[in-house]
């Protein structure tokens, strides 16, 4: 885990220096909308009080009390007006900043924890959980400022005008808020519910989307169908469940600020009876209650606002927790140099073990083994995707671990079927290492990619959209743009994980045709046999470890790992003459002496 990490992940928090002044409009909106209701209440009380007593002017003094309150009722729905854009910035502004976080460790999250994550996990957090935090800033903290801060002030100006009934009403209110409260563990369990349905019915529909060819060519349509439906009945009952949860909140909201009201006239009549307060005082409180039925409302579902944001947050804080390659600030950049690689006592998860080996600068080495030997994973090592959990990988000397990320993958180019084409067009693809290229440099890969035949047959050039992942290109013209974009720049260190499977035969020459520019070191996974004798030495790998490894010519003529694995026949002869002989693996670490260092 990164030193940034280390004392536990943090979302980003709320109450910043930035976001202060937009907490400071929301204290002013609802002091507004406290001042609004408290006025309308004080013009109601004394239009009131004034026209029954005054037998003269009365509709002189109607027109103003209407104009008064008219004044007073803007007020109040400006207010309302204001505090729903100042609220809605604030979410934003706090949704915004947490997004940024999120991508910033997804992009430092290396590929293979992220590979083993569903991505309907992945989509929902970056759409759904983001959206409950934005609805808790907007619509539930926002409402609790301004709303709590609106209820406080008109409640005090009620006891100010009357003790009872001031008394009565912030009892009604103390209850509800304490019922309300009480709500809050099922529906806090009911929203974890109704997100981890939706999670897992959006991880197979974006599978299933992204797989429709594997469903379509097994005649699966009706038993995928039937799973889909299965799943969309438990996220239909969890949200049922919810908002049953959710309406139970609303309801005891409902019936705080109904039995206010009922607490005022009751209060009030007993009052008017024993000749403590008057009739415009009751009808005043009356309508401050009113005008704060909406206020109260907006605190009933707070808690249902509050609910989905602590689960979204804890999905947030979970994703945050996993490890991030360290790439420090300060970290010195790689010092580019002739390209020699060092892999010394490598060990990573069961993917590999105690891997000594050393590329010198400028050669081809060609990383063969059988599925599952682990080929990919060293190529990732290599190319800083992921660090090693021993032993450690140079480049020129330096730990790739010491120098700073970024300088890392500029000195090295990529491709393979774990890094597929990205969304935009052919030209986007194949500078999207080096958007700085130059024209010069653009032409000598097209020309060994035979990129200029390949976008000659598309419908826009250049500017053909490839679609997600490339997938309105062929497969073949896909490896093509793929490798170009790896060998764009002349990296000092070229990996290429099996680049030309789905080259033809002629195509495949692509690969030939890059390797043999290449100035820099170079490995190759592949599985063609003419690639591997071009190669200066092989590395063989099974299980993990390194069995074999060696000039090209001399593994494939023998019956070692090597020659099994590509079908050598005088090996398999030799074989049948000599059933005794075997392949002695190779425990430790390895090496081939040569005259070129470092």
């Amino acid at each position: 885990m990164s030193a940034a990490h280390a004392s536990g992940p943090r979302l980003a928090r709320m109450f910043t220096r930035e976001r202060w002044p937009l907490c400071a409009r929301l204290v002013a909106v609802g002091v507004g909308q406290a001042a609004g209701s408290i006025a309308t209440a004080l013009l109601v009380r004394s239009a009131y009080h004034s026209l029954a007593h005054t037998s003269t002017g009365g509709s002189t003094h109607i027109l103003l009390f209407a104009a008064a309150l008219s004044a007073a009722v803007g007020l109040a729905a400006w207010m309302r007006a204001a505090e729903r854009v100042v609220a809605e910035r604030l979410g934003q502004h706090y949704v915004t900043e947490v997004r940024a976080d999120l991508f910033e460790h997804l992009t430092r999250v290396p590929a293979r924890h992220l590979g083993r994550r569903k991505s309907g996990n992945m989509l929902l957090r970056f759409v759904g959980d983001l959206s409950a935090l934005r609805s808790w800033v907007s619509l539930g903290l926002a409402k609790l400022l301004v709303a709590g801060i609106a209820v406080t002030l008109a409640l005090a100006c009620l006891v100010v005008i009357d003790p009872g009934i001031g008394i009565a009403v912030s009892t009604v209110l103390a209850v509800g808020s304490v019922a309300t409260l009480r709500t809050s563990p099922r529906l806090m369990s009911s929203s974890r519910a109704a997100r981890s349905s939706r999670a897992k019915l959006t991880g197979e529909v974006v599978e299933r989307l992204t797989q429709i060819g594997v469903l379509q060519a097994a005649g699966q349509q009706r038993r995928e169908h039937r799973r889909v439906s299965r799943l969309s009945t438990k996220v239909s009952e969890a949200m049922i469940e919810r908002a049953r949860a959710a309406g139970v909140c609303r309801a005891v909201a409902e019936a705080t600020s109904g039995l206010a009201t009922v607490a005022v006239v009751v209060v009030g009549a007993v009052e008017v009876q024993a000749g403590r307060t008057s009739a415009a005082t009751v009808l005043g409180a009356v309508t401050i209650v009113g005008m704060l039925a909406g206020r109260v409302r907006d605190l009933g579902r707070v808690t249902e606002y509050a609910s989905d944001a602590r689960v979204a947050r804890a999905a947030a804080l979970r994703f945050l927790a996993l490890p991030t390659l360290p790439d420090p600030a300060g970290t010195p950049d790689l010092i580019v140099g002739p390209g020699c690689l060092e892999f010394d006592g490598i060990g990573l998860d069961a993917a590999l073990s105690d891997i000594t080996l050393r590329a010198e600068s400028g050669e081809t080495i060609a990383v063969v083994g059988t599925n599952g030997a682990g080929k990919s994973s060293l190529m990732s090592l290599a190319g800083r995707l992921v660090d090693p959990d021993a032993g450690a990988v140079r480049l020129d000397g330096q730990d790739l671990r010491s120098r700073r990320l970024a300088s890392v993958r500029a000195a090295i180019g990529m491709a393979g079927a774990d890094l597929p084409l990205m969304r935009g067009t052919v030209a986007r693809n194949v500078l999207y290492r080096r958007p700085g290229a130059s024209e010069a440099e653009i032409a000598r890969v097209s020309a060994l990619c035979g990129l200029d035949e390949l976008v000659a047959t598309l419908p826009d050039g250049w500017d053909t959209e490839v679609g997600g992942a490339g997938s309105r290109l062929s497969a073949g013209q896909r490896a093509r743009i793929s490798v170009a974009r790896a060998a764009l720049g002349r990296p000092r260190l070229l990996l290429l994980d099996e680049a030309e499977a789905h080259l033809d035969s002629g195509a495949a020459e692509v690969v030939d045709r890059v390797l043999a520019d290449h100035k820099g070191t170079a490995l190759v996974v592949t599985h063609r046999r003419e690639l591997v004798e071009r190669a200066d030495v092989v590395w063989c790998l099974d299980r993990g470890r390194v069995v074999e490894l060696g000039p090209p010519s001399v593994l494939l003529a023998r019956n070692g790992p090597t020659g099994r694995l590509f079908g050598n026949e005088s090996a398999r002869s030799r074989a049948e003459l000599r059933p005794e002989s075997v392949s002695v693996p190779i425990s430790g670490p390895v090496s081939v002496p040569v005259e070129v260092h470092c």
